[in-house]
This record gives C-alpha cells, structure tokens and sequence, in this order.
C-alpha cells in the first residue's frame, strides 16, 4: 500500500536531565510534522554520542546494548506504522507510539475519549457546560453495561446503529427519581455533546471513523416561558417575604429588566456598571458562558428602576466585601424562593430564574418595539436566529399591530368616500 504520510524516527540526548556525564537516550517519532517522544530506557556518555550522525562511538558491551535497543525500536515503530496504514487505521505519532507500549487499543476507546474531554480538555468548559458532558459520558456508560453488556467500547466499533440504539434506550429510559423523562431535545443535546466529543478523536487522528455522517440534528421548537407584563407587576409588587426572599426577587425583577443570565448576574461588579458621555448608565460585560470562545462585550442601558435596585444593596455587607452589585444567593435557593414569590403574587406558573431573561426579551424589548437587532445584542447573542428562537411573539404583539393595521385602513376607507 502505498503511504501518505511522511513517517521518520530519530533519537536524541535529554541533556538537561544528564547526571555523571551520561543522559537519558529519547526516540522521536515525526508523522506529517507532529512528533511524540519515547524514552528508551538507556542512559549514554555524552561525549560517546553524535546527534548530526545519529550513533554512537565505542564497542564495549553497554554501546553495543544501546544500539540494540535503538535497532529494536526502530523496527518496532516501522512494523506499528505499516500495521495501522494496512488496517486501514488513523496513523499519528501518538497512535504509534502507543502501539508499541501495548496501550493502542485503550487510546481508541470510547472510555478513554470520553474521560480525554472531561479531564484534559475541562479547562476550556464553563463548569455548567462541563457538568452535561458528564451527564452524556454516565448515560453512555450505563446504556454500554445494560444494552450492549459491555463496559467500553473501539471508537472504530461505533457506528450509526449504536447511535441510533443509544437514542432509542434514553427515549426509553426510566427516569431517576426526581428526573423527568427524556425527550426529544434533551436526546438531541446529549447526541451533540457526543458528537462534539467523537470530532476530538477524529482530529487527533485516534480514529478515521465517522459514525455521525448521516446523523441528523432534529429539535422540537417549543414557546419559551415568560412572564406577561401584569404578572411581572404583581412580583414587584410583592413585599410579605423574608429578607432573603426579597433578594431573590430584586435580582429575579434586575433580571427582568436587564436580560442578564443567573451566572453573570452573580458576578455583575462595579466594573461592568460604566457611565457614556452622555449621562447614561450601561451595563459592559462579557457572557461567562462565552468567555472561552469570545471576547465580545454586549451592553444593556440601565432602566431607572434597575438602577434603584443597584442602590438598594449599595451599602449591603456581603456587596461591600466582595465588590459584586449583588448579595449572592445560590441558584437552587433562588428558584426555591421564586415559588414562593410566584405564590405570593397569585401568578399559576412553575417559575425558574431563567424566566427573566425569556421576560425581558419579549414582554420588557420586542413587545415594547424595541428592534430585534438590538435584543440580540443586549442578550449577547452571536447570532440573531438565537434571539429568534428564544424569544416568541405573543397575542398582545400581534393584536397590537393589526389594530394599528385596522385603524390605518379605516382612515383610508373614510378618505376615500
């Protein structure tokens, strides 16, 4: 078979690691410009080596031992190399070098990507985001044990079959106690987190499948919850709470009015509330959901009631010492108390504080006429389908709209006669 690859192997001394004048002997495998080194376990004099020649003077029997091992490995990584390519495998540095140390076939597992991503790679994941791919890595882990009777699996094993029987037993599966069952977009979220992981081996070359080919993204849009304007009054207007209640709906009622997310609004500092030329206060923030990926600000206008909240903890003690615009109430106890407050204030719905921010996009801004455009960026959205998907046009709008439609037209009608 002929190669398309370019594959060497040389050696070289680890001099910075050198002790009584002899360092650790290293082999370099190179495929395609990437390399990987392996130790081979031999120490040589320094002054008996020559890198440019790639050998080694002298014939006593510790040189002769040395140039044995050199001759072995270099066999063993010209026999791994062809083997893979024959296989019709992916060949890399790192698939060679584990072959020959016999650990090749854990490299290629579904256990080792899956434990690869959420170890190595966490620190480029938000930690909310980081807890989902967990979530997928157990629900993989389980359907391998219970459906497949297995417990791991050849990346080159996957195909669109196990795929498909993985989506077959989560919409099947019963739900843990306090779980609701899975559904359709939970499916399809836990299907691109796979996917998303596979695309890691596929491009450290730890495998050549691609069992995602004909996988096909199919989300179900639902109408996002909101508050109408009246429910949103009856929250502010609510006040038999307790004290911490009553945080929680100030930061529910900011949230309301500023579109911030839970986690950007526990950490909203001093530094994010900036003043224009004009007088006006902003809020000039990065989304912590996107600050591994994207350095983009977004900037909300500060409405009047939203900055009579920022006052009123202005003085708190927990404000003062953190240097955050809020005292801080975990999310857990926030909802908990959203149900309290929705009950206070008469309002039927299961609330969560995510609620707020559904709220300012459509009753606070598009209800109001603010430009989609513009919702978009205060949200800090990339793209403006986001926004479209996130936020609904609801009965009010539309009768609003077409009663200003009916109003035009009868004036024209008038007009005319």
């Amino acid at each position: 078979m002929k190669s398309t690859h370019t594959f060497s192997v040389s050696f070289f001394l680890r001099k910075d690691k050198a002790k009584n004048g002899k360092a650790p002997l290293f082999a370099r495998i190179t495929v395609d410009g990437a390399f990987t080194d392996i130790s081979t376990k031999q120490r040589v004099d320094i002054s008996t080596w020559n890198q440019g020649k790639q050998t080694l003077s002298g014939n006593g029997a510790e040189e002769l031992m040395v140039r044995e091992k050199m001759r072995l490995l270099i066999n063993d990584f010209n026999n791994a190399y062809n083997d893979l390519r024959h296989e019709n495998k992916a060949v890399n540095a790192e698939l060679i070098k584990a072959r020959v140390e016999g650990k090749d076939k854990d490299l290629c597992s579904l256990n080792f990507l899956m434990n690869y991503h959420n170890v190595e790679l966490a620190s480029l994941l938000e930690l909310g985001t980081l807890k989902n791919y967990f979530s997928t890595e157990r629900y993989l882990q389980e359907f391998l044990v219970k459906k497949r009777k297995m417990k791991d699996i050849y990346l080159d094993n996957i195909d669109n079959k196990f795929i498909t029987d993985f989506g077959i037993y989560m919409l099947n599966r019963v739900p843990d106690k306090g779980q609701k069952p899975c559904g359709n977009n939970t499916l399809m979220k836990h299907m691109e987190r796979f996917k998303k992981v596979f695309g890691v081996a596929l491009k450290n070359g730890w495998t050549m499948n691609q069992p995602f080919l004909h996988f096909e993204r199919k989300i179900i849009h639902k109408d996002r919850d909101c508050l109408e304007i009246e429910e949103l009054n009856r929250i502010r207007e609510v006040d038999s709470l307790k004290s911490s209640e009553m945080i929680t709906r100030d930061l529910f009622v900011f949230s309301c009015l500023t579109g911030l997310a839970y986690c950007d609004l526990v950490s909203l500092a001093k530094k994010h509330l900036v003043k224009d030329s004009e007088g006006e206060d902003w809020i000039e923030m990065i989304r912590q959901k996107n600050r591994n990926f994207t350095q983009r600000k977004f900037h909300v206008l500060l409405l009047p009631e939203a900055l009579e909240i920022i006052k009123r903890y202005k003085n708190h003690q927990f404000v003062k010492e953190s240097g955050t615009t809020f005292p801080f109430v975990s999310n857990q106890v926030v909802n908990r108390h959203l149900k309290i407050i929705a009950k206070a204030a008469n309002i039927n719905k299961v609330i969560t504080f995510h609620w707020a921010r559904h709220t300012f996009a459509t009753t606070v801004t598009l209800e109001n006429g603010v430009p989609m455009e513009s919702v978009s960026h205060m949200l800090g959205h990339a793209s403006i389908r986001t926004t479209q998907i996130y936020s609904k046009v609801k009965k009010k709008k539309v009768l609003n709209d077409m009663s200003n439609l009916r109003k035009r037209l009868k004036h024209e009608l008038w007009k005319n006669v």
